[in-house]
């Protein structure tokens, strides 16, 4: 076992220096959900240079997936890889951090491979696109592709070493109000203002958050507040995220959501 170990570490070690290089190319070329074309070449590339089967575009256009050993004897190990950045801030959150990790595992597995006797066991490396709000494993997992794996894994960066992290449940909402526009100078008193409706709506989620559990997390933003400043704005949007220990926390955070929502619709006479 320890000399198994050893030719993981000593895999990892000999490619150390084109791992970051691709890393560092991945963070330089930050691509949104669904985009990620240039990580997806770089990461299988790099793959099949090592001696992985790949399959490129695999279930969506910028997965794959690089498979070494055999699925008829002993386990088929996951170590997946994420790669999409975040909107204006690039990859803030690591995900090419991720994809290096994943790789590297995949190495340092498939030199263990390699290392034995008898042919046993299978390592996947999955490429799995759209992990900030697109659920690209939830495709996955629709179509199947978890269902011959035993155990799947990734890392995430973080400050600290954790060996277990606990997920939280959470959902995305898009709220819009509709008023009715007028000339604000002229008539402002025919118009219903969505804009008051979209404020207050913020204004009493951030009420709410006195009475929220410590577990509990919400973040939202008015993605649209109106058109111009002289007329009374007809439509305006908000965007939250929320997120609890699970989904019946979830669903009673959701409630009380509802209940802001509603509220700011029913004092300002705009629909939602």
């Amino acid at each position: 076992m320890d000399f198994l170990k050893q030719s993981i570490f000593q895999a990892i070690d000999d490619a150390s220096e084109e791992l970051e290089e691709l890393s560092i190319d991945i963070w330089r070329n930050p691509e949104l959900k669904f985009m990620e074309h240039h990580a997806h070449e770089k990461l299988t590339n790099f793959l099949e240079c090592k001696g992985f089967d790949v399959t490129k575009k695999f279930v969506l256009e910028t997965g794959f997936k690089a498979e070494v050993g055999t699925a008829k004897i002993g386990p088929n190990i996951a170590v997946i890889c994420e790669y999409d950045a975040l909107p204006e801030i690039g990859h803030a959150c690591g995900h090419n951090l991720i994809a290096e990790a994943g790789v590297a595992a995949g190495l340092g597995i498939k030199a263990a491979l390699g290392e034995m006797e008898k042919p046993f066991g299978r390592i996947t490396v999955l490429g799995t696109p759209a992990e900030e709000g697109g659920g690209g494993k939830i495709d996955m997992i629709n179509d199947g592709v978890f269902d011959n794996i035993d155990v799947a894994m990734m890392v995430h960066p973080s400050p600290k070493t954790n060996s277990h992290v606990s997920s939280t449940a959470i959902d995305r909402v898009t709220i819009k109000y509709i008023g009715k526009a007028a000339h604000a100078a002229v008539c402002p008193w025919n118009g219903v203002n969505a804009l008051d409706a979209a404020v207050l709506c913020y204004q009493t989620v951030s009420c709410l958050r006195q009475q929220m559990k410590p577990t509990w997390r919400v973040h939202g933003i008015i993605k649209n507040g109106g058109i111009k400043s002289n007329i009374i704005p007809e439509l305006t949007e908000l965007e939250y995220s929320y997120r609890a220990p699970n989904k019946q926390k979830l669903d009673q955070l959701k409630d009380k959501m509802r209940s802001c929502f509603d509220s700011a619709a029913t004092s300002t006479g705009c629909q939602v």
